[in-house]
């Protein structure tokens, strides 16, 4: 007994087995030889790229590098004022201060008073001439008091101006190491106050130049991001192409196809060996009543 075979065959419709084939060439193009060393596509290599110094930063460097060491003149000239500080305060310094006439004055009162002297000297000798009495001891007594008042007001009158010429070098003395403190000191503040305003000029140069290279920095990413894009271009066009395809639905063609085998020749033999059978008992039949 023979057996049929079906055979069923399922299809998309044809626009969507193109669309399928357009899809899948579009791909494979995209890894096809692209030059004579027959090399197949090679996506460049997007490096990160680092965005340099910006000019802010490099002038803040620069500012910065110059500016180690500016404030040491100003402690080297508060230091000097400081020592002529300390030269004023020693015990000899009021020698550079004492009146270079002092001496002149002083010798000059000391023969005023001898000269009144001499006059009170002669006023007595006169006095005692009149008396009758000169060159006696009354007279040599005060002649010699008139003379050791006269030495006694000499050296009076020549302490007092020395010790007032004293009192004053050491007065100018001690006013030259307190200016020449307060030099120093001013000298010191100018030396911190421009390296206070040094610095502070090199925060801001680097916060400008941090804006500007932060600035830098984004256009160089965004650059990357969009050369990384743009080599991605054609994979996402393709998958977009596939999901497209994937969300239209499938309409399937079956065709079908039934096979009939032919008789075989046992089973062609079989059947005429019945028939043969068949019609030779009938035939007899026919023949028996014939002859009754």
């Amino acid at each position: 007994m023979a057996t049929a075979t079906q055979t069923v065959t399922t299809r998309l419709p044809e626009f969507q087995e193109q669309y399928i084939a357009d899809l899948l060439a579009s791909a494979q193009n995209l890894f096809k030889p692209t030059d004579e060393g027959g090399k197949g596509l090679t996506l460049p290599f997007v490096q990160q790229q680092l965005a340099g110094l910006s000019e802010g930063q490099q002038k803040a460097i620069q500012q910065a590098l110059g500016g180690v060491g500016a404030y040491q003149p100003f402690l080297e000239q508060a230091q000097g004022a400081i020592g002529e500080a300390a030269g004023f305060m020693s015990p000899d310094a009021y020698k550079q201060f004492m009146d270079p006439y002092l001496d002149d004055v002083v010798q000059r009162a000391q023969d005023d008073i001898g000269r009144q002297g001499q006059i009170q000297g002669r006023s007595a000798d006169a006095a005692a001439v009149n008396q009758g009495a000169f060159g006696g001891s009354r007279s040599a007594v005060l002649q010699g008091e008139i003379g050791r008042n006269t030495l006694e007001q000499q050296a009076r009158t020549g302490e007092r101006l020395r010790s007032a010429g004293f009192t004053q070098a050491s007065q100018l003395a001690q006013q030259a190491a307190g200016q020449k403190l307060a030099q120093a000191q001013g000298i010191a503040g100018l030396g911190q106050l421009g390296q206070q305003l040094g610095t502070q000029d090199i925060n801001t140069l680097l916060g400008i130049g941090g804006l500007q290279q932060g600035q830098a920095q984004q256009a160089l990413n965004v650059a990357q991001q969009n050369a990384l894009a743009q080599q991605q271009l054609p994979f996402q066009q393709l998958g977009f192409l596939g999901d497209i395809f994937r969300g239209v639905p499938a309409l399937q063609q079956q065709t079908s196809q039934q096979f009939t085998p032919p008789p075989s020749l046992l089973s062609q033999g079989i059947g005429l060996l019945g028939a043969g059978l068949y019609g030779g008992f009938f035939n007899r039949g026919d023949i028996g009543g014939a002859a009754a």
